[in-house]
């Protein structure tokens, strides 16, 4: 990690650790990510094929079965959620395969320490550890700490110094913490510029999230709010459950079953939450005074196939009084998902109402 004087509220430095388990989905040629990171994805499964030996091969398979086929899961989010545990900020490519390794070390480490442990994804990751252990392995045989620390580590460098020039004036985790009445034990936003981390900005254990060395500040600033706030409301809130009820409306459910796949929403209390998030991330971003996020209504028929259709109506829900000073996010949300005059009956008609301009 550099020694580069860090601003308030702040951490930023680059990841080999991140970057090793995001390179896995190039290596494993799913297009989604592929298609962000050509010539590298190109060189690596070349020179990967050639030199990292049948069991990695055999892994990467296994990867791509297990965890995006069968568990419609974002292959980088779940591997860098689940090793996030072990990694310091100046953990290396050594230090991630020993920590695979150990059987037991990352999926105790995810119960004892995150939010996100749950025991379907707690036996995924036991399934697949022997196949990411052979993949990080033959990473490691393929040269990839010299390889990155020649072709990546100076850029990033570069970029993590021009952050922290951007982004020192904003202090987020007070922010989110008076929004959301969820309280962090860290006091600084931790930040892993990675240059495989596109399209994603992924949120892993406590205030720590990574994000692609080509993202502008503006991206950046509004990737980290918005992935502070996963989940935006306390543990066993009953907004949670307002929100599953929702699952019943036919045009949600319509829209839902037309949703892409690929973006990594694909049970219903997810993709809740991630548009419970995405609707107070607009909100907060007004409430900075940056229009980094545009307009609401372009943001969500655009994004991810136009399928964040509950975002866009629950931001409309927040236009009537919610006020981050006098009550949180979620007090406010249970309220009024359950008040017919700030929660449309119909919300088919209420929706096209909002995008008919």
């Amino acid at each position: 990690m550099t020694s580069e004087p860090q601003p308030s509220g702040w951490m930023i430095h680059p990841s080999l650790w991140f970057d090793a388990v995001c390179l896995i989905p190039l290596l494993a040629d799913l297009p989604f990510y592929t298609s962000r990171h050509e010539q590298d994805a190109r060189w690596w499964q070349q020179h990967f094929a050639s030199v990292a030996g049948p069991a990695a091969r055999d892994g990467l398979a296994v990867l791509r079965r297990e965890v995006t086929e069968q568990a419609a899961k974002p292959l980088p989010a779940f591997l860098a959620l689940w090793t996030s545990p072990a990694a310091g900020a100046d953990a290396d490519l050594d230090g991630l395969v020993a920590a695979v390794a150990d059987p037991g070390l990352l999926a105790s480490a995810m119960r004892e320490t995150s939010a996100h442990w749950n025991e379907a994804d707690d036996r995924l990751f036991r399934s697949v550890r022997p196949a990411l252990t052979a993949v990080l392995a033959g990473l490691r045989t393929a040269g990839l700490a010299d390889w990155w620390a020649t072709h990546a580590e100076p850029g990033l460098q570069r970029r993590c110094g021009e952050l922290r020039d951007s982004l020192a004036g904003y202090d987020l985790v007070p922010l989110v913490e008076q929004c959301t009445g969820v309280r962090f034990g860290a006091r600084t936003v931790e930040l892993c510029v990675l240059r495989w981390a596109a399209p994603h900005g992924i949120r892993v254990t406590g205030t720590r999230f990574l994000s692609d060395v080509r993202y502008a500040a503006d991206t950046v600033l509004n990737i980290a709010v918005h992935e502070l706030l996963h989940p935006p409301w306390p543990p066993g809130h009953p907004v949670k459950r307002r929100l599953d009820a929702l699952a019943a409306d036919p045009f949600l459910a319509a829209r839902f079953a037309r949703r892409d796949p690929t973006a990594g929403y694909n049970t219903w209390a997810g993709y809740a939450e991630e548009d419970a998030a995405q609707a107070l991330d607009q909100f907060l971003n007004t409430q900075l005074g940056r229009n980094s996020r545009g307009d609401p209504v372009t943001r969500w028929t655009d994004a991810d196939g136009g399928m964040h259709v509950l975002a866009l109506l629950l931001h409309d829900a927040l236009q009537h009084g919610f006020d981050p000073e006098a009550c949180r996010y979620a007090d406010f949300l249970d309220r009024a998902l359950g008040d017919g005059h700030t929660w449309p009956g119909d919300l088919r008609a209420r929706y096209l109402e909002l995008t008919a301009g």
